[in-house]
């Protein structure tokens, strides 16, 4: 299967992309939970209503579904982005 980006912008985009990424899988949310440790019932919770679910969790989430959170400006394609941009130190 071709894997395909998703924008997203609203917390309520957030479940239907994670319930597809757990169904692409195969997995039950009782499957997706036990392989992270939480109830079906919590991983219901982050499916029906994101805006309730912490950033860790989430990460823990798409770590066990092999995907990944990216963040860039919407204003700017990958396209249209120099080759090297300059970065300030830290």
């Amino acid at each position: 299967m071709i894997a395909v980006a998703d924008t997203i912008r609203t917390s309520g985009q957030i479940g239907p992309v994670l319930k597809r990424l757990r169904k692409n899988k195969g997995w039950s949310q009782l499957e997706l939970g036990r392989c992270i440790g939480l109830s079906q019932e919590r991983v219901s919770v982050i499916e029906n209503h994101p805006e309730r679910i912490a950033i860790d969790q989430l990460l823990t989430v798409l770590m066990a579904l092999h995907a990944e959170l990216r963040i860039q400006p919407r204003d700017t394609l990958e396209a249209d982005a120099p080759a090297a941009i300059p970065r300030e130190p830290w």
